[in-house]
């Protein structure tokens, strides 16, 4: 299917009489569909379209403004209306599937030719009652059977090329369970192996004499807090130095990461369980496939698993310590301490202590980072793009690899992810099992 042929299923919904005085809708489908020939398909999101097309702030919150979601059911009624009255035989139906707002271009291969009404065949004069047929010579039967196999066989030819003909590739809608994504989360799915979902929970600090917690986004560990000037300046102000550590709160960009692997993965893996990181264990990493959704666990024992790779995230910036011809030495937060602009993300993935085992890490160096990862790798067009950037010469992805991902978010919402690069790297050695052995 061509651009030409997709802006002229477009032209053709602009000028129809469902959508003719629908001003926004007809700016809506216009917006998502140039963004799906354009191949952004995988950027459209609620918050996007909503500032783009219906003019909301950047404070815009969908959660509490449905102008998306409430617009894109009216445009779906007047899709199904359109092709079911004006253009039942339309060479190409535009479609959105509930719960998305990326357009689908489907050819529609049954239509029936119009060129006219069909001509009655001639009528044949009757056979006779009896007909009489003289019998033919051996040489001629012969023939005529060597034509039939003849016939036969360049049939069977002719389909055997067309089968393996090259194909376009197709780039996956939302929602689909695809090749690629098999390729990407199959090591997660096994059976007899559960898949723990480890969460973050960020530092809190209690204060005491004012009956506070605080927090400050830089420190995640009770001993780093003497390294930290503005709380040095709280104890100064406040008088006390008793500092207590609580861990009671997850971040939103967590949830959101939790939600969408269990909505993704949830269909294939029955035993997923959900921890906090600060608990998890050596057993667990021995006995489970994991993902650390922000910051893994502070254990020296298990933060050596992640030591040694290619890539670095800090608060400022995910540092490329191994840099390859023309890559970026540092990827820096555009606008640091603020909510908007560009930030890069880093997802790892190890192998784990048993054969068959991983362990991933989700960037946790600011709020939104895990779940623009977890966006990007639960999105059947994204894996598509992303497994083809994998994918070794063997046809196989690597079982170690870091990658990196540039996010632009606008307050504090992930709109546009992109891939930037990735390295494989060497698969962590473990020099001791747990105490325990695996049930």
């Amino acid at each position: 299917m061509t651009v030409e042929e997709k802006r002229s299923a477009m032209d053709q919904l602009f000028q129809s009489r469902v959508l003719r005085r629908c001003e926004q809708l007809k700016k809506m489908l216009g917006f998502i569909c140039e963004a799906e020939i354009e191949g952004r398909a995988a950027e459209l999101n609620e918050y996007l379209i909503g500032i783009e097309v219906f003019g909301r702030p950047t404070a815009y919150n969908p959660a509490e403004d449905s102008i998306v979601r409430t617009q894109a059911y009216e445009l779906r009624n007047k899709l199904t209306r359109f092709y079911a009255t004006e253009a039942p035989d339309a060479a190409i139906r535009i479609e959105i599937e509930r719960g998305a707002y990326v357009p689908r271009f489907i050819q529609n291969r049954d239509r029936r030719a119009t060129s006219g009404p069909a001509t009655a065949p001639p009528d044949r004069p009757p056979f006779p009652a009896t007909q009489t047929v003289p019998p033919q010579p051996a040489s001629q039967t012969w023939m005529r059977s060597a034509l039939i196999v003849s016939c036969c066989i360049s049939v069977v030819l002719a389909a055997i090329v067309l089968l393996n003909w090259p194909r376009r590739t197709e780039v996956p809608q939302a929602g689909v369970w695809t090749p690629e994504m098999e390729a990407f989360w199959k090591p997660f799915l096994a059976d007899d192996t559960p898949l723990m979902l480890a969460y973050e929970s960020r530092l809190f600090i209690n204060v005491p004499a004012i009956q506070l917690s605080v927090r400050d986004y830089r420190t995640n560990e009770l001993s780093e807090v003497p390294n930290s000037p503005s709380l040095a300046r709280l104890q100064k102000l406040v008088g006390s130095h008793e500092f207590g550590e609580n861990r009671n709160y997850v971040d939103f960009g967590s949830i959101n990461s939790v939600f969408l692997v269990m909505r993704t993965v949830g269909r294939h893996q029955n035993r997923i369980v959900l921890k906090n990181s600060q608990n998890v264990d050596w057993s667990d990493i021995f006995n489970n496939n994991v993902i650390f959704i922000g910051q893994a666990s502070n254990q020296p024992r298990l933060r050596r698993i992640f030591e040694g790779g290619d890539f670095v995230e800090t608060v400022g910036a995910v540092v490329n310590v191994h840099p390859k011809p023309g890559e970026q030495r540092l990827y820096p937060v555009e606008h640091p301490g603020k909510n908007d602009g560009d930030k890069y993300a880093l997802l790892s993935r190890y192998p784990g202590p048993q054969p068959g085992h991983y362990i991933v890490t989700v960037g946790a160096a600011h709020s939104e980072l895990p779940w623009a990862i977890t966006e990007y790798v639960t999105n059947p067009r994204s894996v598509h793009e992303l497994v083809e950037h994998l994918r070794q010469p063997s046809g196989q992805i690597p079982e170690a690899f870091q990658l990196v991902l540039r996010v632009t978010e606008q307050s504090q919402v992930p709109v546009r992810i992109r891939y930037v690069t990735h390295h494989v790297v060497a698969a962590p050695e473990y020099a001791d099992k747990p105490a325990e052995s695996k049930k």
